[in-house]
């Protein structure tokens, strides 16, 4: 279900994702973190993920995508017309049996305070809230600190 993302997928993927982080943290997330969301800010991104970024759907035609930062997934979007489908349920199995395929016996992802459908997925895929933490992400402008729940699971 995985595969690598290819040269293909970018334009696509950025739109994808920027699109996912409007409906998921616009309403939620700092103003100065908002403003700092642009396209190119995603695009740039998705490209210094390297192998790390891995999607789901045709060359060119991603229907969801994963990245990941050792044991931590740090991003996971579904495309807006893919949500309820239960693309978002294999995509976190196909990411869960990656992580366990590169050795990680824990998994660790965070989710913005307001973003309740991400919880509510997250938590029925069985991860567990550890509890709100200072983390930092990445931004154009380097990094940018938040209070994020915290979520855990062992693979």
């Amino acid at each position: 279900m995985l595969r690598r993302a290819t040269e293909d997928d970018f334009a696509p993927l950025t739109i994808l994702w920027a699109e996912g982080w409007d409906a998921g943290h616009a309403k939620v997330a700092p103003k100065a973190l908002v403003k700092l969301r642009t396209a190119a800010s995603f695009h740039m991104r998705l490209r210094n993920f390297g192998d790390d970024l891995m999607v789901t759907g045709e060359r060119g035609a991603p229907t969801g995508f994963v990245a990941f930062k050792g044991s931590h997934i740090d991003q996971f979007y579904v495309r807006g017309d893919q949500r309820g489908k239960g693309l978002a349920a294999k995509l976190m199995a196909a990411a869960e049996a990656e992580l366990k395929a590169r050795g990680i016996t824990k998994g660790e992802l965070d989710v913005s305070p307001g973003n309740e459908r991400a919880r509510a997925f997250y938590s029925k895929c069985g991860w567990t809230e550890r509890g709100i933490e200072e983390t930092t992400v990445d931004t154009s402008k380097g990094p940018f600190k938040l209070q994020l729940h915290v979520y855990e699971k062992l693979l």
